[in-house]
């Protein structure tokens, strides 16, 4: 098997999707808002497809080390294809949550897979590079996401952005059956055998898991309600979309040095210093309220994002036993999400509350605890 060409068909396929999921970033806090939706149900609404993606990524990832990788790909791919339909048939907050819940399902089945088979093809010596190229490919899905659901939504309105999300998917679908052939089914019979569980009790492995959610509780709330922030002083949707787009922009483009940098110098530094440019980037979105300065600010959190999420799916993927990585990429992917989720419900309280200088506040303490936690979970490792 030529590893590189399938890795090729993997970080396309990541792209792809990738893309799809945050199409919708500047979309939906608003659609939420058009069926009558209060600000807290708004977070609820936007953080429970994360919610569900993390409640199922371990159970997929687990049924993608068991029953082989091929036919979990393309069954996700195909209800992540379908599921954006059915937010045109929602009337009511109560119905868009239910169909909130079925894209989360899909969008589970389909990460741990692509996940977990870039790290089976990745050399040890080399892991933290090809996840940052991996998770490069997801981010310039995340910059082209946004700002192209905020156009959609701009000049077409809800109908044709849903519409749109759902035929880039599908484009994803397309590329993954033309390539089918070259992704692999099972793991080798080496790798099946070793599927011990001790890794799981070691501190590194807590650390990987948790700084990719305080980084994301951080853009989870950037994306619920930058849109709404924006809209107290006349920012509009094209350039709430633009404005979390900038978040990935930054991110796509530290991904593969940032993991490089882990390969050399350990993962530890790199992981720490993007927290806290995280942290202190979200505390500065409460003192900007023009397009301008957001954007600016958007870019900055990007930097410490980029620099954190590849050397800790890297560092779980040291430590997880070779048999057991669509379990640890689900793990890893669940708390993305989770990070996802938990910071729009939470933050989404905090706004309603008080107001959304105070919330963006909020969310930087809470990042800002997150350092200290992983600083001290990290106390000795490289």
């Amino acid at each position: 098997m030529n590893n590189r060409l399938t890795l090729f068909t993997l970080y396309v396929t990541g792209f792809i999707g990738y893309t799809g999921f945050s199409l919708l970033f500047p979309v939906m806090p608003l659609y939420a808002r058009q069926l009558s939706a209060s600000v807290s149900q708004v977070g609820l609404i936007v953080a429970l497809g994360s919610y569900v993606t993390a409640l199922f990524l371990v159970p997929f990832g687990i049924l993608a080390d068991r029953l082989g990788r091929r036919t979990l790909l393309v069954t996700g791919f195909t209800a992540f294809t379908l599921a954006p339909l059915l937010y045109l048939m929602a009337d009511t907050p109560g119905q868009l949550l239910w169909f909130r819940a079925v894209h989360g399902l899909a969008t589970a089945a389909f990460i741990p897979v692509v996940t977990s088979l870039v790290i089976d093809l990745a050399s040890p010596s080399r892991r933290g590079e090809v996840v940052g190229w991996y998770t490069t490919s997801t981010q310039l899905g995340f910059v082209a996401g946004p700002v192209t659901g905020g156009l959609l939504l701009s000049h077409y309105g809800f109908e044709v952005a849903f519409y749109g999300c759902s035929a880039i998917t599908m484009l994803g679908l397309v590329f993954i059956l033309f390539r089918l052939t070259t992704i692999p089914q099972r793991l080798s019979g080496e790798m099946a055998l070793d599927r011990s569980l001790n890794w799981l009790s070691q501190r590194r492995v807590f650390a990987g898991l948790l700084a990719p959610f305080f980084v994301t509780f951080g853009s989870g709330t950037i994306a619920a309600y930058i849109p709404l922030y924006g809209k107290g002083f006349g920012i509009t949707e094209a350039q709430a979309g633009f404005i979390v787009t900038a978040v990935y922009i930054t991110s796509t483009v530290l991904r593969t040095p940032a993991g490089r940098l882990s390969d050399k110098i350990g993962r530890k530094p790199v992981i720490l210093l993007g927290l806290a440019i995280s942290a202190l980037s979200v505390a500065l979105i409460s003192q900007f309220h023009s397009f301008v300065s957001l954007v600016v600010v958007a870019l900055f959190f990007g930097i410490g994002m980029g620099l954190a999420i590849p050397p800790s799916f890297a560092l779980v993927a040291d430590v997880a036993s070779s048999g057991m990585r669509g379990l640890a990429m689900g793990m890893t992917s669940s708390f993305l999400q989770a990070g996802i989720a938990v910071g729009a419900t939470v933050m989404g309280i905090v706004a309603g509350i008080s107001n959304f200088e105070i919330m963006f506040i909020a969310c930087a303490f809470s990042l800002t605890f997150g350092l200290l936690l992983i600083f001290s979970l990290l106390r000795g490792q490289n």
